[in-house]
């Protein structure tokens, strides 16, 4: 019986070991097998600003249909995370493109 107990204990102890070194070396091998991180969306703002050297004009469609939503409304700061002298100048520029029939004041969504 001495000999099948002392077998057990070299077995469990040896595969103990074992087993938290492969499941650290896997634990190594997910983190460097990531995808790569998706672009933030309050991020996307800054650029699209950027992409049009920070001119915010009435005239400047695709720039403030980028700041609408799907139904027509202004998107709130919150969710652009822009500064607040610019976020007014958007929303001043889309309310004059809405007045000069530029932009739609709502957007048709078929439900």
């Amino acid at each position: 019986m001495n000999f099948w107990k002392k077998e057990k204990k070299n077995f469990t102890t040896t595969n103990s070991n074992k087993r938290r070194g492969n499941w650290n070396q896997s634990l190594r091998r997910i983190k460097s097998d990531t995808k790569p991180k998706k672009m933030k969306k309050s991020f996307q703002y800054l650029l699209i600003l950027k992409k049009f050297k920070n001119v915010i004009d009435y005239k400047n469609v695709k720039l403030l249909k980028a700041f609408l939503t799907k139904f027509g409304k202004i998107r709130p700061r919150r969710k652009t995370k822009i500064s607040v002298q610019k976020q007014h100048a958007i929303a001043k520029a889309i309310r004059k493109a809405r007045s000069l029939k530029l932009i739609p004041f709502t957007f048709n969504i078929k439900i």
